[in-house]
């Protein structure tokens, strides 16, 4: 019963292909549970500045150097 979907005409590279997927997507979701928990760590202490906050994001890749430089030019 568990292998009815490869009867359905999918072939290995349709398998590698949903593995590779769900993995990259597995790396990114620690990733940002990494990030989120970095933050909310942040976030408990009395005097968070939002350059702190962006060094959070710009260290986990949520945000890029150029990007966090028109943030800062923008205001």
């Amino acid at each position: 019963m568990g292998m009815a979907s490869f009867d359905m005409g999918y072939d290995d590279r349709d398998y590698d292909n949903w593995l590779t997927t769900l993995t990259e997507a597995s790396a990114r979701l620690e990733v940002l549970q990494t990030a989120v928990t970095e933050l909310c760590r942040l976030c408990a202490s009395q005097d968070v500045r939002s350059d702190q906050v962006l060094d959070v994001l710009e260290r986990h890749g949520a945000i890029s150097k150029a990007a966090r430089a028109r943030l800062f030019t923008a205001a």
